[in-house]
């Protein structure tokens, strides 16, 4: 949690209107008590991003996001929630900080801000050496034996360094920057007999940003094949490579707009897919993809592609971000490219029209994953079929869409000749089919269709009335998980204030998906004028009682699948048990 104080968050919030905010990135236009705007967050033609200034919450029907202005700023921004905080509180005027640092918070900013210094004034230096000095010759020519645009290194913030010892060492002394500060950032090293040479010398510079474009490290690559092919910058109080990606700065806004990402291992194949119009892209900075990455790449992406080496280490490396994005729940494919290929090779020999046939084509990573383990075992045998189920069976198991779970136990089941139910059973869960209704989801949005917890919900937000009804009736009679908490503080902003303060109930949801789904709920309350609350609060608890007697036949037909006395077992009659306490309790 941040440790800015609750107050300062509230006045905040209380100052930086959403509608204000909001309309300094997306043109809105007032529709009935809600704005409209086309979402800024992904691409589209029709406006589905609505703002309900009332309630300071906004919702996207078109990509789902939703939530209040701090949400709003830390997607648009790829900040954090104090980051968010401390961004609108500039904007307002408030002011966090109410004291003045200490020594040692001022010593470490002077020390922060000098390091910054060194490494725009190394990356300033490289970059004049490549684009107009005699000494960046060899960079030049190098880049154009690799049919690299010199415009286009110059986006990137290509550099050269010269094949001299001293020349980063003498023009940072010249600007009075400290060598031994720019010894820790890997950039000088410390001679035996005192003084400092340079680290990069006759090298190819990438320039290594934060996503807010400061450079915060080098890549370096040598012009022949001499080794240390690469050497990168070392980790520094700036510089943390598991939380870093190539190019962020400059993707972070085409990847918000698209909703995808393209992940590659190599410097140079993020500049052949950069300088080919494809912006959405990234790469790793000399390590394996971590789950840092991936946790960052979320506040932007809704979809991942990968786009390796087509050789063994390519693989491996494909297979190992995807152990992350099943960890992290990221729909992620991959984009399978010939033989012998990186993406560098294919785009510059095939062109970007061939690059993008193969991401039309692209596989889901499991179903990569899957395919690839039956080619490399042989599953005409038992042994066989039981090692790619135990790889199989814990990958699953990560899974938390439970729709796709179910598919791709039907699949694998399918190839392998085995029954679902005992791969159902090694997954960790016994559970019947899903039934076609349950397939379809997104029927009850288009037939607007909305589950009666929902309803319930929508009522009390609009109709203090229901809100007395739901708290005469008893709050765990009508919901049940995370909608309990929901409803309670619906009930208790009313009973302090006869105001809800919607921001910061969504607040308290911990999970995103659901604050966002939440937010869909609430941005629009318009369906709901002039009806029959009595009737309506009726009707969602029958419907209530209905579900549950529908949910307790389910959950005795599972029972009768699953062996007395097992986990599931116990599991299944404990559910049951509680549906038959909460039918009595609504009766």
């Amino acid at each position: 949690m941040s440790m800015i104080p609750d107050e300062k968050v509230r006045e905040v919030r209380a100052r930086a209107t959403i509608l204000d905010v909001v309309s300094d990135y997306v043109n809105l236009k007032k529709s009935g008590s809600n704005f409209l705007g086309l979402c800024p967050l992904h691409g589209e033609k029709t406006p589905s991003f609505s703002v309900n200034p009332a309630k300071e919450i906004f919702h996207c029907f078109g990509c789902g996001a939703g939530g209040d202005v701090f949400g709003f700023i830390m997607r648009m921004e790829g900040l954090t929630f104090p980051e968010s905080v401390k961004f609108l509180a500039k904007r307002v005027g408030v002011v966090i900080e109410d004291r003045p640092p200490t020594a040692e918070e001022k010593r470490r900013t002077d020390e922060l801000e000098t390091l910054r210094r060194i490494l725009e004034s190394a990356a300033h230096f490289y970059a004049g050496v490549l684009m107009t000095q005699a000494d960046g010759e060899p960079g030049r020519v190098y880049l154009k034996r690799r049919n690299v645009d010199m415009a286009a290194a110059k986006e990137c913030r290509l550099g050269f360094a010269p094949d001299r010892w001293d020349s980063l060492s003498r023009y940072l002394e010249q600007r009075r920057l400290p060598l031994d500060a720019a010894e820790t950032l890997g950039v000088v090293r410390r001679k035996e007999s005192g003084g400092y040479y340079d680290t990069f010398r006759n090298r190819l510079l990438f320039t290594i940003t934060d996503s807010q474009g400061r450079c915060i490290g080098f890549g370096g690559r040598v012009l022949d094949d001499s080794l240390p092919k690469y050497l990168n910058s070392p980790e520094s109080s700036l510089y943390h490579k598991s939380e870093v990606l190539y190019g962020i700065d400059l993707a972070k806004q085409s990847i918000r707009e698209k909703g995808t990402v393209f992940i590659v291992e190599g410097y140079f194949d993020h500049l052949a897919l950069y300088e080919a119009g494809v912006r959405n892209v990234v790469a790793t900075c000399g390590t394996a993809l971590t789950i840092s990455h991936v946790k960052f790449l979320k506040r932007f992406a809704d979809k991942v592609y990968t786009v390796f080496d087509a050789d063994k280490a390519g693989k491996r490396a494909t297979f190992r971000a995807m152990e992350l994005f099943l960890e992290e729940d990221v729909p992620a494919r991959v984009v399978l490219l010939p033989s012998g290929e990186d993406p560098d090779s294919f785009i510059r020999t095939c062109g970007v029209a061939a690059f993008d046939e193969k991401v039309n084509i692209s596989q889901p990573l499991f179903d990569y994953f899957f395919r690839d383990l039956c080619q490399q075992t042989d599953t005409g045998n038992v042994e066989g079929k039981v090692k790619v189920l135990e790889e199989l069976a814990p990958r699953l198991l990560k899974m938390t869409n439970s729709f796709e779970q179910d598919l791709y136990v039907k699949e694998i089941s399918r190839v392998l000749g085995v029954e679902e139910r005992l791969l159902h059973g090694r997954i960790g869960r016994a559970r019947t089919p899903l039934s076609q209704s349950e397939l379809s989801p997104r029927k009850v949005k288009k037939n607007r269709r909305v589950d009666p917890e929902d309803m319930l919900l929508s009522l009390m937000g609009k109709y203090p009335e229901v809100v007395q009804k739901v708290q005469a009736f008893g709050v765990e009679n009508l919901f049940g998980g995370e909608l309990i908490a929901v409803a309670e503080d619906i009930i208790s902003h009313m009973a302090a204030s006869n105001v809800i303060d919607w921001p910061q109930i969504l607040a308290k949801v911990n999970s995103a998906e659901e604050r966002e789904r939440l937010a869909a709920l609430f941005v629009d309350d318009g369906h709901l004028e002039n009806i029959d609350t009595q009737k309506a609060f009726d009707q969602c608890r029958l419907a209530l009682e209905r579900n549950a007697l529908k949910d307790m036949k389910a959950l005795a037909r599972e029972l009768a699948t699953v062996d007395p006395g097992s986990e599931a077992y116990l599991d299944l009659l404990g559910r049951i048990e509680s549906l038959r306490n909460q039918k009595s309790r609504m009766i």
